[in-house]
């Protein structure tokens, strides 16, 4: 694989179900160099996501079309996101119980915190897809899917990586790349989402100080599940502010 792709291939990699570059060795460097175009993945993974339910809704209920639409991003992705999810909403019920969420958190078995948050928040996901596609092409899903990738950078670049392997990803990673992810997911969802960009990106950004600042007390740092539940939650809040920002549009039409 050429010098200049290894970054593209590994972004695809950490972010997607792509069998992309798995014979040629992708370590921490790569992904570093690739962080910056995590939004473009998941503008990509968004574009998925708004196309088939789209499509689906040409000849099915809408809501139908809107779980065709969720059941494709989450295969794109591997239900990577939904598992880190799952996981720290599970470490968040044993905070509260008074146990360590590491250890909840390390269990492979979802327990009832972890399978609850999956289910509403696929559900939620289906709902506003379905509502969103109702005036035709969703576009904001796009813009979903690409500025809820620019959360897990400005979390590498607040806390240490609690991890080993392509976590050394996190070690370098500094406020220029968050800037600059942040710059790319602008370019790409202000096309997209238009006036809702604004509260998109503070929907994302309350989520990754909320689940950034809950990692730091409890974990000490940050980890893939973290990252994974950042995104998916970053995702599905984007898409609640963009579909109020719609209603209330309008409402005053």
């Amino acid at each position: 694989m050429r010098e200049r792709t290894r970054p593209v291939a590994a972004a695809l990699s950490f972010l997607t179900a792509l069998p992309v570059g798995r014979r040629a060795r992708l370590d921490g460097r790569d992904l570093r160099r690739g962080a910056v175009l995590f939004p473009l993945v998941g503008a990509v993974v968004g574009a998925l996501v708004a196309t088939v339910t789209w499509a689906a809704a040409q000849v099915l209920p809408t809501f139908a079309a809107a779980i065709l639409g969720v059941a494709s991003g989450v295969t794109a992705t591997a239900a990577l996101h939904l598992d880190g999810l799952g996981d720290v909403a599970d470490g968040i019920g044993a905070s509260l119980g008074g146990r360590d969420p590491r250890e909840a958190m390390r269990d492979p078995r979802l327990g009832t915190f972890g399978v609850a948050a999956v289910a509403l928040d696929l559900l939620l996901k289906s709902s506003l897809l379905s509502a969103l596609v109702v005036t035709g092409f969703p576009w904001e899903v796009v813009a979903a899917g690409s500025i809820s990738r620019v959360a897990p950078i400005a979390i590498a670049w607040r806390l240490r990586y609690l991890g080993a392997g392509t976590g050394a990803w996190t070690d370098r990673i500094g406020g220029g790349t968050a800037a600059a992810a942040l710059v790319i997911g602008l370019a790409i969802s202000i096309p997209c989402a238009e006036l809702a960009t604004p509260a998109m990106v503070l929907a994302v950004a309350v989520v990754a100080i909320v689940l950034g600042r809950w990692s730091r007390r409890r974990l000490g740092g940050a980890t893939g599940d973290v990252f994974g539940a950042t995104i998916e939650l970053g995702e599905t809040f984007a898409l609640v502010a963009a579909l109020a920002v719609r209603c209330r549009r309008g409402s005053s039409a």
